[in-house]
C-alpha cells in the first residue's frame, strides 16, 4: 500500500526543501519497484506517493525563481494523508502563509490524520506560529533560532541536531538536511538495504544522522580565523582512511612541525591530532549508525584495527564502538524491532 505524503508549499518557498525529499521518496520508489537493485527483492505496491499542495494550486514560484505545479489544498481531503511536511523560505512567503487561514486550518485538520506531520528548516516557524508543536522537541534551520526563541521561549528547540524525531513530528534543519532526514524515514519504513540504495543512487557521500550538528565542524575550521588552513582542512576530510600523522601534515601546510601545531590550532581552537581524531569519530559514528560493520568502518575511518576504533570511542565518548552500536546502529535497531534475536556483529 502507497504511502502519501503532501509537501505543503507557498510562494517563496526554499525549493530544495521540496525537491530534496520529493528526490528521495522518488528513488525509494524505484528501488522498491527493481527500477535500480538496491538488494532486496521488489516489494509491489509499496513505496510513496508525493503529491505537492500549496493553498490556490498550481504554479507556485520558490524563492529562486523556479516554478512548480501543486495541488490545491481543498482538492486533498486531510484524512486521505499519512505524511505531511511544510516547507521553509524566505522571510515574506513565510509571513503570508503563516497568515493564511486556509493553509493553517487544512494543516490542523490533517495533523489528526497523519501518521507523520513535520517541518523542513523554517516550515517550523508556520507549525509554532499555528500551534502545532506543543511539548514535543524539534529542529529548525539556525537562522530561525534566534526568532524562535524570542518568540516561543517556551518551545522545546534543538537549535544543533540536523533533524529532530518526537512522537508524530518529525523536523529538520532544513535545505540539504531534509534528504537526511527523508532517507531516515525510509529506513524506518523499508530498512536499512533500501535507504542505502537511495543514498547511492543519490550519490550522497555519507548519511547523516539526526544528532549530527548543522554546524559542520570542518566547515567551522575552514572559515576559522583566516581560513589558511581551508585546504588541508578539505584534504583532511577526504582522506580520513588514511594513516595522518601531525609531521605530514605540517609537511603540506609549508610549516615547521612547531609553527603548525601553534598556528592550526589558534585557527581551529583544537590540536590537529585531535582535530583529525574527532573527524575520524564523527565520521564514524554515522557509517555506524548506517549499518557498516566494525571492522569496515575502522577501515573507512583510518583505524587499523577495529581494537583502536574502540579505543578511540572510549576515550570520546565513555562507551566502545561495540556498546555505540547496540545503542544507535540500524541494523540493531531493526532487530530489536522486529527479529527474536539480534545479530551477533551487534
Amino acid at each position: 500500500m502507497l504511502h502519501r505524503v503532501a509537501i505543503a508549499v507557498f510562494d517563496g518557498f526554499q525549493l530544495l526543501d521540496a525537491s530534496g525529499p520529493a528526490s528521495v521518496y522518488g528513488s525509494a520508489n524505484d528501488a522498491l519497484t527493481g527500477v535500480f537493485d538496491a538488494g532486496v527483492e521488489p516489494q509491489a505496491g509499496q513505496g510513496y506517493e508525493v503529491i505537492t499542495v500549496s493553498n490556490r494550486g498550481g504554479p507556485v514560484r520558490s524563492s529562486s525563481g523556479v516554478e512548480i505545479l501543486t495541488t490545491a489544498i481543498a482538492q486533498v481531503a486531510p484524512s486521505s494523508l499519512d505524511s505531511l511536511f511544510v516547507i521553509g523560505g524566505e522571510d515574506e512567503g513565510l509571513r503570508r502563509a503563516g497568515d493564511d487561514p486556509a493553509l493553517r486550518d487544512w494543516t490542523r485538520a490533517a495533523q489528526h490524520h497523519v501518521s507523520r506531520i513535520g517541518s523542513i528548516c523554517s516550515g517550523s516557524l508556520l507549525l509554532a506560529h499555528w500551534g502545532l508543536i506543543g511539548a514535543r522537541r524539534f529542529a529548525t534551520h539556525w537562522d530561525a533560532v534566534p526568532h524562535i526563541r524570542k518568540r516561543w521561549p517556551e518551545l522545546a528547540l534543538d537549535a544543533e541536531s540536523i533533524f529532530v524525531e518526537d512522537g508524530s513530528l518529525w523536523t529538520s534543519a532544513g535545505v540539504t538536511t531534509g534528504i537526511d532526514m527523508t532517507l531516515a524515514l525510509v529506513e524506518r519504513d523499508h530498512g536499512p538495504a533500501i535507504a542505502r540504495g537511495v543514498a547511492q543512487r543519490l550519490v550522497l557521500s555519507i548519511r547523516r544522522p539526526g544528532w549530527q550538528s548543522q554546524f559542520s565542524p570542518m566547515l567551522a575550521a575552514q572559515s576559522g580565523r583566516d581560513g589558511r588552513y581551508a585546504d588541508l582542512i578539505a584534504w583532511i576530510a577526504g582522506h580520513l582512511d588514511q594513516p595522518m600523522s601531525v609531521e605530514k601534515l605540517a609537511e603540506r601546510a609549508g610549516e615547521t612541525l612547531r609553527s603548525f601545531h601553534r598556528n592550526f590550532t589558534e585557527a581551529t581552537g583544537s590540536p590537529p591530532a585531535q582535530f583529525v581524531n574527532r573527524n575520524r569519530i564523527l565520521r564514524a559514528r554515522a557509517l555506524i549508525e548506517a549499518g557498516h560493520p566494525l571492522k569496515q568502518v575502522a577501515g573507512m575511518t583510518g583505524f587499523p584495527h577495529p581494537a583502536r576504533l574502540s579505543a578511540a570511542f572510549q576515550r570520546e565518548l565513555g562507551l566502545t564502538a561495540s556498546e555505540y552500536r547496540m545503542l544507535h546502529g540500524s541494523a540493531c535497531n531493526a532487530a530489536r524491532g522486529g527479529a527474536a534475536s539480534v545479530p551477533a556483529r551487534c
